[in-house]
């Protein structure tokens, strides 16, 4: 059977090209034509352009007219014929054509999804602000004006009040908003253990994206986002707690392509793993570990402490055995 590989291909598609010639909706129309399975990996990652007057967001080619395409050499070379892709020939190896293998693909798709998950602004739809945040308005009334957030005591539009303060004194403005840049967050959370519980479910659902080497939804961008840099200083005593919130930060920042904050929060998360006992807990971290890696051993190290849990029925273990459950293929593959 003829060994399939990643084929660096050129897409020959101009700015204006019409929606049945992107790469995604010609490679499907391909497969079901000629019953092959040929798979495309097409990176893009988030821009933002102000069309008179609005910042409107947009999505772009990581690597400009290049796309990735696993196949066999034959079926690849028929998808060429048709005139949308080219080969990228390999001047420098006495292979024909520019190649990659699985591996070296797995890697590049995990560096392709940290440009991926970033975003450059966060929509006021989005983004859950505290008191004392320092935001900078990128879009609406007043641009590049700066300040600290104060709430709403009603409901929630597109206004925020901010507190700026200037030489004489501090101004209140209300100001419609759409973007913001967050500058700074305030230290003064109260919510510190309540947000680290609602996280959780959060981490699960973007790990199974990372899982599958897919990009987030852009709202979970913003979650894992929010979080990371609201969370990342905040000091919390009890040394438990605490390692719960290193590993699910080591974990979001993985997913975000942050390696340097995610390296740090598992030192953080190593000085304190002496102070967790608690089966599930130790499990949670395992299985985030586990994922993060692909290490099987550490996933069936996670599972032993899930079955030494006796705290049965609960919401949280339902859904650590949910996710648990979920990743069972990946391991025993």
């Amino acid at each position: 059977m003829e060994e399939k590989k990643w084929y660096i291909l050129q897409h020959l598609q101009s700015q204006a090209a019409s929606e049945k010639y992107k790469a995604d909706v010609v490679i499907e129309r391909f497969n079901r034509t000629e019953g092959c399975d040929l798979e495309l990996f097409a990176p893009t990652m988030t821009r933002m352009t102000n069309r008179e007057g609005k910042f409107v967001k947009y999505t772009v080619p990581l690597t400009f007219h290049y796309v990735f395409v696993r196949g066999t050499a034959d079926d690849v070379k028929k998808l060429c014929r048709g005139g949308r892709f080219a080969f990228l020939l390999n001047r420098g190896s006495e292979e024909r054509y520019a190649t990659l293998t699985d591996s070296q693909m797995d890697k590049f798709r995990l560096m392709a999804m940290a440009y991926g998950n970033n975003l450059p602004f966060f929509s006021l739809e989005d983004i859950d602000l505290e008191e004392g945040d320092l935001v900078e308005i990128v879009e609406g009334a007043f641009p590049g004006l700066v300040g600290r957030y104060m709430p709403k005591t009603k409901g929630r539009t597109g206004d925020i009040v901010l507190a700026v303060a200037q030489n004489l004194g501090t101004m209140v403005y209300d100001v419609p908003a759409k973007y913001v840049r967050v500058l700074e967050f305030s230290t003064k959370s109260r919510r510190s253990y309540d947000q680290i519980d609602a996280f959780v479910p959060r981490v699960f659902k973007a790990l199974r994206y990372y899982s599958d080497r897919q990009l987030l939804p852009d709202k979970d961008k913003v979650d894992l986002a929010i979080f990371c840099r609201r969370m990342h200083s905040v000091k919390v005593d009890n040394p438990k707690v605490a390692a719960k919130l290193y590993a699910l930060l080591a974990c979001a920042n993985t997913i975000l392509g942050d390696t340097e904050a995610a390296a740090e929060c598992r030192q953080r998360l190593e000085a304190r793993m002496g102070k967790v006992t608690a089966p599930a807990m130790l499990a949670l971290i395992s299985l985030l570990q586990a994922v993060v890696k692909r290490d099987r051993s550490t996933y069936e190290a996670g599972l032993a402490q899930l079955d030494a849990d006796t705290s049965s029925g609960s919401k949280s273990r339902r859904a650590l055995e949910e996710e648990y459950a979920h990743y069972r293929t990946l391991f025993e593959a």
